[in-house]
């Protein structure tokens, strides 16, 4: 990985880790490897004196894969296989943590908190053979499969399947920007709803026209309907009974005078 950090001079501070998958898992069990960014970002440096310059030169991290190890969350997990990449990888990810890979939970004791700017210019693959780069160009070199976007689809499990759709359409982002918007409009602008959604089909027909963004607005109108009773339909069937057996379960076991959690209204 070509990289560097922008908001700090500090990267010694944090633990930079690399995250692989192999499968479709979404469990909290992964490979990890921690990899030295500062001296990375010195070498790099020591590198670039000669152009001036270059005042934030990329640094390269190289980290092979016979140094994964199974984690659960930032531990070891005790004989945890090795990563095996013959069939493929599935996702690659970076961690930033005060935690550092140990049997036990170990902390960074000058950890610095807050925001930090890393930028990422590459991620490939290298294998020893090559230069002084380890970066391989040739036809003999051989990297793991990726699967694509497609694969990836196919090979998620058939609950998320059903619950993603239902997700994007719950939790679309161009629903909250047009609730913000109809929130500004009312709340700051005055305007009534009918007035806001004139509005609406009044900036849009400037750029296409009268007829079609009147058909646009009554589409919008149609999914955030539908969209709201599918809301309130999930809730009456799982949300509302969830909440009804909660406060039995509570109320019983203070009948019984055993200790019961608050409701959120207490």
């Amino acid at each position: 990985m070509d990289c560097n950090l922008a908001s700090d001079d500090e990267p010694e501070k944090r633990i930079w880790k690399f995250t692989v998958r192999t499968d479709t898992s979404r469990g909290e069990m992964v490979y990890q490897a921690q990899f030295d960014l500062k001296a990375a970002i010195d070498k790099a440096t020591l590198n670039s004196n000669a152009d001036t310059s270059d005042t934030h030169p990329w640094a390269r991290v190289m980290v092979p894969f016979d140094q994964f190890q199974l984690v659960r969350g930032p531990r070891l997990v005790p004989d945890g296989p090795k990563l095996d990449v013959s069939g493929g990888i599935f996702q690659i990810g970076m961690t930033l943590s005060k935690f550092q890979i140990a049997a036990n939970t170990t902390q960074l004791e000058d950890f610095r908190p807050g925001h930090f700017n890393l930028h990422i210019q590459s991620i490939g693959f290298y294998r020893n053979e090559a230069g002084d780069n380890g970066v391989t160009n040739g036809s003999g070199a051989k990297v793991p499969d990726t699967f694509t976007k497609k694969e990836a689809e196919s090979k998620r499990p058939l609950v998320l399947k059903f619950l993603l759709p239902v997700a994007k359409l719950l939790f679309s982002e161009q629903a909250n920007r047009r609730r913000s918007a109809m929130n500004i409009l009312r709340e700051k602008r005055g305007l009534t709803r009918p007035k806001a959604i004139l509005f609406g089909i009044r900036s849009r027909r400037m750029a296409m026209g009268l007829l079609p963004s009147v058909m646009k607005t009554l589409g919008i109108i149609g999914v955030d309907a539908f969209r709201t009773g599918l809301k309130t339909l999930l809730k009456i069937v799982f949300v509302y009974p969830s909440k009804l057996v909660f406060a039995t379960v509570r109320n019983c076991r203070k009948m019984l005078g055993m200790k019961a959690k608050p409701s959120s209204a207490e």
